[in-house]
């Protein structure tokens, strides 16, 4: 099965098990890309009513 990203580009069940892999073991895929940078920590969770991380407080 595959899908189309927003960008065009074609979104394989292989490429997503390999991403899996990786993630498991802690590593960034190969041919991963990112748009930002790595934010260290927890995400705030839905219930939380502190500000987002990275926000000055």
């Amino acid at each position: 099965m595959s899908w189309t990203a927003a960008n065009g580009r074609e979104i394989t069940d292989e490429m997503i098990d390999r991403w899996r892999k990786s993630y498991e073991q802690g590593e960034f895929p190969e041919d991963g890309r990112t748009v930002g940078g790595v934010i260290m920590g927890r995400p705030p969770l839905s219930t939380d009513k502190s500000p987002a991380h990275g926000t000055p407080s």
